[in-house]
Formats: structure tokens, sequence, C-alpha cells
């Protein structure tokens, strides 16, 4: 009996100390649940603390002063402190995925977003040698590393397109592939591929590099690599869309020296950048027109995304070109493609008039293909498979002249809202950046040495289609046997009224973006203001002028007023200068405009002709 009682006592204990054990366990739970609610409570209150904060834009809420104090403090320690960690491991982080990666990547390869631009330390000398390790820069395609020289770094013959050829062959430009490990860019790549004419002797393969349709690369001239945003040009090389090369017209050396940094790129040239193919190849080819100008594009894209880590300022690029090039950075100004790719333009000699209208760029298409023997059923064949020597060849035959007839930019209905670029400037539609550009006042008299016009057969071989307006010209002017006023009328209705047209445009848009013209008016040695004068003596590149050029008199103050205003524009985008009077923004009320000469001055720019009235020569 005792041990029944006895048993049961225990098994009463036991039943009790299960039940405070189950309690207790019940217990630690509700605990566990209060404390998780708690963190909850805590991550709400830190939560809505944060949003408050954000909220206010950091300014602090009435009571809460030394809180808002205690946060800023503390952020800022902390993004010292992680940016303190990166240096002593040698890496940056992503801004978007926290991914860590060296400091010379720029961009993240998981996310894909851009990496900030941190100064890489100090490069490492060989002690034999004394010399500085070639600095390596990471792309969205790739690392590259340049070249030392001249007081500058080169990065020569980048890649900013796969080669156009075969398939792509008169197509819009692609990606480049990406490539592994460090790209060595201490030579320049191919050029372009262009016709033997009487032009391409004078400004022809510049370069000693070969020609070559794999010719999409471009070369960033940098000061310095250390974290800096410099302001960037990014030059347009001339050469009537047929010849040329990126050292047209360029001055690595003298752009570098100011403090900023160049870049030159080649694009597609004649019938490979500018044909327009569609009635041939088939709707798919409708861009072909522009391939040379979408080349320049994809270029600005690659400077866009990728030249801060060069030392430039993506947000500070400014597009120059001379002639051609002048002609197609107009073009840049009327297509919505290049919209906040850059955000000046300098244009010398060159407007938006150059830009063809479709029908005429086809009736170009059907001349060349009657003396190329292309026909719809073969052009595949002829077009897509023969090698390019064959295709300049016979572009050389039909286009062996400047004539107005040559190719260029073209209204083909997908890259340009308009077919006509002055109305696309008028009615919103352009890219209104900071405008500086002008013309030469004796254009003409510098080409007729290559091209020289001795009768009204040569004037019609000139201005085509628009022969009957410049044969009226010619009758009001009486000029025929006069070659001084052929070249000024040449001059005038080629290169100064379209000019003058496009200013007048972007004025009467009125969208606030400031405008600067100029002409240039210096005789040189009695010989003219002739064509790549103003922009040859402001740049140093005096190669594709008079030899003779510097031993002129007054050469010296000339030289002094045209360069310091270009290099005051690539800085600032701004072309005063004490050099010169103080140069008013263009207006077309009182088209004001800069007449460079041995003593420049600032009066209004005749536009309007007594003798022949308003109308502007269109291409």
């Amino acid at each position: 009996m005792a041990f029944e009682n006895l048993s049961q006592s225990l098994q009463r204990l036991g039943q009790e100390a299960g039940s405070r054990v189950q309690s207790l366990l019940e217990a630690a739970a509700v605990s566990s649940k209060i404390s998780e609610a708690k963190k909850e409570l805590e991550r709400s209150y830190s939560e809505l603390g944060k949003a408050a904060y954000e909220k206010s834009f950091g300014e602090p809420i009435e009571g809460l002063e030394s809180t808002f104090e205690a946060v800023r403090t503390c952020l800022s320690s902390l993004d010292e402190l992680n940016l303190q960690l990166l240096r002593v491991k040698g890496t940056k982080a992503c801004p978007s995925c926290g991914r860590e990666f060296p400091l010379d990547e720029n961009f993240c390869s998981s996310c894909g977003a851009k990496l900030p631009v941190i100064e890489s330390p100090e490069p490492t000398e060989d002690v034999k040698s004394g010399v500085s390790e070639p600095p390596v820069i990471g792309t969205a395609y790739g690392k590259v590393q340049g070249v030392e020289e001249n007081g500058y770094v080169a990065f020569k013959g980048i890649p900013f397109a796969k080669p156009p050829v075969g398939e792509l062959r008169f197509k819009p430009p692609v990606d480049p592939e990406s490539w592994e490990g460090v790209r060595v860019c201490d030579s320049y790549g191919p050029i372009e591929p262009r016709p033997v004419t009487s032009l391409g002797g004078v400004v022809g393969g510049a370069s000693d590099t070969p020609c070559s349709e794999d010719c999409l690369y471009l070369n960033v001239y940098t000061p310095a690599i250390d974290g800096k945003k410099r302001p960037v040009l990014f030059n347009i090389h001339g050469g009537a869309f047929q010849t040329g090369d990126h050292s047209l017209n360029s001055d690595p050396a003298g752009t570098t020296a100011m403090d900023c940094v160049l870049v030159t790129a080649s694009y597609r040239l004649g019938v490979l950048g500018f044909l327009q193919l569609d009635r041939y190849l088939g709707e798919e080819y409708i861009q072909s027109g522009n391939s040379g100008m979408l080349d320049i594009i994809k270029a600005l894209e690659w400077v866009h995304a990728n030249i801060e880590a060069f030392g430039g300022d993506p947000e500070k690029i400014t597009v120059a070109g001379q002639s051609a090039g002048a002609k197609m950075a107009s073009a840049l100004l009327c297509t919505p493609k290049a919209k906040g790719l850059f955000s000046a333009v300098m244009m010398d000699s060159g407007a938006t008039s150059a830009i063809r209208d479709i029908h005429t760029a086809q009736e170009i298409a059907e001349r060349f293909a009657e003396a190329y023997g292309l026909t719809k059923e073969n052009a595949k064949e002829k077009l897509l498979d023969a090698p390019w020597e064959d295709l300049m060849e016979y572009q050389g035959v039909l286009f062996a002249g400047p004539s107005l007839q040559n190719l260029g930019p073209v209204f083909d209905g997908v890259n340009f809202d308009g077919d006509d670029a002055l109305e696309i400037i008028r009615s919103g539609k352009a890219n209104y950046v900071t405008i500086f550009g002008g013309y030469n006042r004796d254009e003409y008299s510098s080409l007729m040495a290559y091209y020289p016009m001795k009768s009204v057969d040569d004037l019609v071989g000139f201005f085509g289609r628009n022969t009957p307006y410049i044969m009226t010209v010619l009758e009001k002017y009486h000029i025929e046997g006069d070659m001084n006023r052929l070249v000024a009328i040449i001059s005038r209705y080629f290169y100064g009224f379209p000019c003058i047209d496009m200013f007048d445009a972007f004025a009467e848009a009125d969208q606030g973006n400031a405008m600067y013209l100029y002409r240039f008016d210096w005789d040189c040695g009695g010989r003219g203001a002739g064509h790549t004068l103003c922009s040859g003596i402001a740049t140093g590149c005096t190669a594709v002028m008079d030899p003779n050029v510097t031993s002129y008199p007054n050469y010296d103050i000339v030289y002094k007023q045209t360069a310091a205003m270009w290099n005051a524009f690539i800085k600032t985008q701004n072309p005063n200068v004490p050099e010169l009077p103080e140069w008013p923004v263009y207006d077309k009320d009182t088209r004001l405009a800069m007449f460079l000469d041995v003593e420049s001055h600032v009066g209004e720019i005749e536009h309007t002709d007594p003798n022949i009235g308003t109308q502007t020569l269109r291409l």
C-alpha cells in the first residue's frame, strides 16, 4: 500500500514537473515571439525613421535636430570607412549590387551598372629602366592598355563596333565583341577605304596605316589617368565623305596640353557609308545611306559611356568637324539618335544643307548602279560579295570631284524626324546644344587648283541639279570667264548662305541654346581665305593647306586669335577671349558675327543678295 502511494505520488509529481516544463517551453516560445515582435517593431521604427529622414531631404524635423545630425555623422563615417576598406583591398564596389571589382574595371559584370571612377595607385616603376607601366583602363567590352607619348597617354585602335563586313556591309553598326585579358592599344586601326580621286590626293592617306573595310576604331588621347573629369573634343574628319582619316584636323599634343581629352574615330566613306541601296537590296537596307553617320553616333555612344575612365567628362563633349566633318556634325544636330551624346558643336565650313533628300540619294544610287552594271537581280552578289576595292573603283569614276551630287547623310525616313533640316530645327525637334561655327570668305579659292572651273560646263558638273538656279546667278553677275567672281559666288552660295540659314533656324526655334557665328576673312598672302584655312590655322594642322601659310605677313596675329577662340570653346563652350572683341550670341534680328582678320571685328553678316534675292542653294 505504501508502495502504491509512493508510486502515485511520484507519478503525480512527474505530471506536475512535465506540466511545468511544458509551461516553460510555452513561455519560452511566447517570449521568443515577443522578442521577434520587438525586433520587428525596432525595424519598423528604423524604417519609419529612415523614411522620415529621406522624406525631409536631410532637413531636421523639429525636436529631432540632434538625431538628424547623428545620422549624418554616422553615414559619413560609414562611407569613409567603406571607401578606406576598399582602398586597402584595392577594389571598388558596384553602386547597384554591391559586388567588388578591381580598380581598373568600369562596369559591373553582374548587373551591368557603371562603376565609380576611383584614382588608381601610383604606377609602379621598373627600377632598372625607370619607365612607368602603361595604364590599363576597363571599358564596357574589355580592358585596354595605352602608351605614353609626347606628354599624353594615347589609346589607339579601340574597336567601337563590329567590323562592318559580310552581312554587316551597308548596315548600321553593332556593338563590338568583348575580349578577355588586356588589349594593347599602341597602334592605329586600319583607315577607311576610299576611291582614287583628285581629292584623295589632297586629304587621303594622311596616316601610314593600311585601308580596310574593318575600320571602325577610335583613338583616345588624354593628359592623365587620375580620376579627374576634363572637357572632351570629339573630332570628325573631313574629306567630302569620300576620303580623309582620323589624323586629319586633329592635334593630340595641342588638345591634351589644354588639359582636354581628344577622341578621333573612323567612319565608313563613299558608297560603303552613304549609298542609298534600299531599291536594290530591300527595305532592310533603308539606312544604308546613313551608315557613315551611324558609325559616328555609335562612336559617340562609346565615348559617352566610357570616357570618364580616361579622364574625360561625359557631360562636356564637344563635337568638332571641318568641311564634311562639319556637315556630319550638323546632321547630328538634326537626328534624335544623337540626342544627349554631346553638349556643343564646332563647325567649320559645313551646314545642314548637305543632308540629301531621299529622291536625290536614290538618283545617285541609280547612276552608280548604271556604271557598275547593278540590277535588283544581281544586287546582293555584286554589292555584298564584291571586294571593297571594286566598289571604290566605280565610285572613283562616278564621283571624281566635289559635285553637289556627291554622297552624304540622307533623309531616309528612319534617322530624321522629317525631310527638311531647317524645318526640323525650327519645329523644336533638333538637338539644341551650344553652337560655334562659320565659314571662310573665299572657300573655293583653295579648291580651284584641284577642280578648276573655266566654263559653264564645269559649273554644271559642280552644281548638278541646281544648275538652272546657278545659271541665273551667272547671268545676273555676268561672270563668265571671271574666276575671282566665280569663286565668290560658289563660296557664298555653297558655304556661306547655308551656314547663315542654319543659324537663323536655330534662332527662330528659340530653345535657349547659345550660338556664335564667324566668317574668316584673312587674305592669306593674297591667296584669299580658302577652304580649311580657319580650322587649319587654329589647330596647327596646316598640312592640308598652303604649306607656306605660316610665312605670310600677319600670320602670327591671325593664329593667336583663332587658336585662342578655338581652345576657349573646347574648354568652356564659349569663344570669347581677350584676343578678340566681345563676341555676342547670335540673334536673327541683328545677325551679329565675328569677322576674323588681322583686325577682327563684330558686325552684321550679309545674308540677302540685292541681285539674287534670299533664295539659298539647296543640295
